[in-house]
């Protein structure tokens, strides 16, 4: 056993984690299918995105939500022109994050390979980033103050808890994009 290999190890499932963990976030800015993992309600699966609880991080949806309707619509546009181009770029990224694995995993192992490899994947996330931050940016830039705080606390706190209707029954309209 080398001194390197658990560093590698250690590198290799930093990476894994952080290639999910930011495949997971996309997946949700994206609009994705979600897979709900809590309890069912009277035997009824809830809404898409109405079974989780708020937690750490932030929401984009919640944040979309509580801008005035001009900025939703804008938003709302502005990512379905840019879905294939993202798309784009979580697949770049996922490519990207096999590559580093492979190079990092690879006998004999190379470290200016490896090198390009992790420096080629940083890239490419950072590109996936900007496309969203730029979005966000864009929508955001003629609101006030005020209304931009408000839907930064709403995106921070998560998307609002599961209710039950006044009879106990979920007669709501189905829940907007943002």
């Amino acid at each position: 056993m080398t001194r390197a290999l658990p560093w590698i190890v250690a590198l290799l499932i930093s990476l894994t984690a952080n290639g999910v963990m930011t495949g997971l976030v996309l997946h949700q800015v994206v609009g994705g299918p979600r897979i709900d993992s809590g309890p069912p309600h009277d035997g009824h699966r809830p809404p898409p995105g109405e079974g989780r609880q708020g937690g750490p991080g932030f929401n984009i949806r919640a944040f979309m939500r509580n801008l005035p309707e001009e900025q939703r619509e804008i938003a709302r546009n502005r990512f379905d022109a840019e879905r294939e181009t993202i798309r784009e770029l979580m697949m770049d990224a996922r490519d990207a994050q096999l590559a580093a694995e492979r190079a990092l995993s690879a006998t004999p192992y190379d470290p200016e390979s490896a090198a390009a490899a992790l420096n080629d994947l940083r890239e490419r996330r950072f590109a996936m980033e900007s496309a969203f931050e730029a979005i966000v940016l864009d929508v955001i830039a003629d609101l006030p103050a005020e209304e931009r705080m408000q839907a930064m606390q709403a995106g921070r706190r998560g998307p609002p808890p599961h209710r039950r209707g006044p009879r106990g029954d979920d007669r709501r309209p189905p829940p907007e994009r943002f």
